[in-house]
């Protein structure tokens, strides 16, 4: 007689064979948590959309423009909080302050862009990008972006393509609600002509007109609604933001930039360069007389762009021509004297623009060409340390990118019109009241400081005048005119305090 064999639980076979039973279960729950999470995300859209209606939409730019980005990507990374790493969440909180403060500052141009930038290298952390992509995948973020939202709206649209419409049994639907709706109408028409309260309230909803849309304010929603996506869904972007070409190896043939043309080159620059050196050390700090028809001013105006554009392509060589220096010493060491020739022009560019301006007052322009002519030189310097200790041009690149972004920066939180105004106050300008009743509101206290008249007064007959800005609203407030408006205010107090 055979033994009975009791068999516990499923067996193995059977376990492997229902395999596909698992896959579908992590398949549904995957695309339940995806669904869930698209919901949240949309949520946050709409709510952002909205904040930004009421920030943004018809109000002078101001301090209402911080707060939304920083609104917007605060959202963004609460979304992406779980899968950064400690560090990376702390990098992209410090970023988001230090690249809205300009815009706090004062929105203008040059602070709008470095929030753009700003922002773009923190939506790229937020996606998980690594450092060493991290500019390349913050410049492939300007058509990585709007492509992300406009794939989401197209698979939205199919998604919503794909639902099935409900059919509807007209038989059961007219059986099921033909008695309760005429009953209700006829109940309904005998109650409003008994209430004459009820009667003036549906006379008053028959006469109600749906108000227009407002294309522009709906074209406003759908930009502010493509710019806000992609910050929520930065992860989707990351493998895109990552992509590298294959490298192909490829084989270099000789050009015209060579070892021998850059050496007879380097010979030909610094002939030419030591006789601009030589006529500015006769002319410039020297003595010398000038030949007639050609005043110190003249000079010197006319020598500052132009060699600050040679000190450029001067630069620009030096960086193109630095393999080519391998080896040969006497090559390396043109160069360090053409290099240095080129940081005197600098110098002397500089030595130029002083006297125009001691001569003719101070412009934007000029303020801003002294600020080159600084970067101008210290890039010199950095291009003669990576030809002297052989550095890659990638080292010299970086910190020559560092030190414009952060002059840049440094300069978003500097009045210029202050600084212009100040200085051609203290002077005997050419046309000195013309080019400062041009300048904007930060030049209102130094002008009423140095007059003892109010702006009105000193620009009297001139068609401009500086407008000191009064934000009728706290959206529109910024730290400069705040700045501003309370010098002046202190100032005025203490005029009416003086006997």
């Amino acid at each position: 007689m055979m033994d009975r064999v009791s068999m516990r639980g499923v067996p193995v076979a059977m376990q492997r064979d229902g395999w596909w039973l698992e896959a579908d279960v992590q398949k549904v729950a995957q695309r339940w948590r995806a669904r869930r999470g698209d919901g949240v995300r949309l949520g946050l859209l709409a709510a952002l959309i909205a904040l930004g209606d009421v920030l943004v939409w018809q109000v002078m730019p101001g301090l209402s423009r911080a707060l939304f980005a920083f609104a917007v990507f605060l959202a963004g990374l609460a979304l992406a909080w779980p899968r950064l790493a400690p560090r990376a969440r702390v990098g992209v909180a410090c970023g988001m302050v230090i690249c809205l403060l300009p815009l706090i500052e004062l929105v203008q141009p040059l602070s709008i862009l470095i929030a753009l930038c700003g922002l773009s290298v923190v939506a790229v952390v937020m996606a998980g990008v690594g450092r060493v992509d991290l500019m390349r995948a913050a410049l492939r973020l300007w058509w990585v972006a709007p492509a992300q939202s406009m794939r989401d709206t197209a698979r939205a649209v199919q998604g919503a393509r794909d639902i099935k419409p409900v059919q509807w049994d007209l038989r059961a639907v007219v059986m099921g609600w033909a008695l309760p709706a005429v009953a209700t109408l006829i109940f309904a028409m005998l109650l409003i002509g008994a209430n004459p309260v009820l009667d003036r309230l549906i006379a008053d909803f028959t006469r109600w007109e749906p108000p227009r849309p407002d294309f522009a304010r709906v074209w406003f929603w759908g930009i502010t609604a493509a710019a806000i996506w992609p910050v929520l869904v930065t992860y989707r972007m990351r493998e895109r933001l990552q992509y590298r070409r294959p490298q192909r190896v490829t084989v270099r043939r000789e050009g015209v930039i060579n070892a021998t043309s850059v050496a007879r080159s380097l010979v030909a620059f610094n002939a030419l360069f030591a006789v601009q050196t030589g006529m500015d050390v006769l002319y410039l700090y020297g003595d010398a007389t000038l030949p007639e028809g050609i005043s110190p001013a003249t000079y010197a105006h006319r020598g500052a762009y132009p060699l600050l554009a040679t000190a450029l392509l001067a630069g620009l060589f030096a960086v193109v021509a630095r393999p080519h220096l391998n080896g040969r010493a006497l090559v390396r060491v043109l160069m360090m004297l053409w290099l240095a020739q080129t940081l005197a022009l600098v110098f002397a560019s500089v030595w130029r623009l002083d006297l125009y301006v001691e001569a003719f007052g101070l412009t934007r322009l000029r303020l801003a060409a002294y600020i080159w002519m600084g970067l101008v030189a210290i890039g010199l310097g950095i291009t003669a340390q990576q030809v002297w200790q052989d550095r890659p041009a990638a080292w010299m690149l970086l910190r020559s990118g560092a030190l414009g972004a952060v002059a840049l920066y440094v300069c978003a939180f500097v009045s210029f019109d202050a600084v212009v105004a100040r200085h051609n106050l203290n002077r005997d300008v050419p046309e000195g009241r013309e080019k400062l009743c041009k300048l904007s509101e930060g030049a209102i206290p130094a002008i009423e400081r140095s007059t003892g008249v109010g702006t009105a007064a000193f620009c009297w007959g001139q068609y401009h005048e500086p407008q000191l800005f009064h934000p009728t609203d706290w959206r529109e407030w910024g730290f400069r005119n705040w700045r501003v408006r309370r010098s002046l205010a202190a100032m005025r107090v203490t005029e009416t305090a003086t006997p």
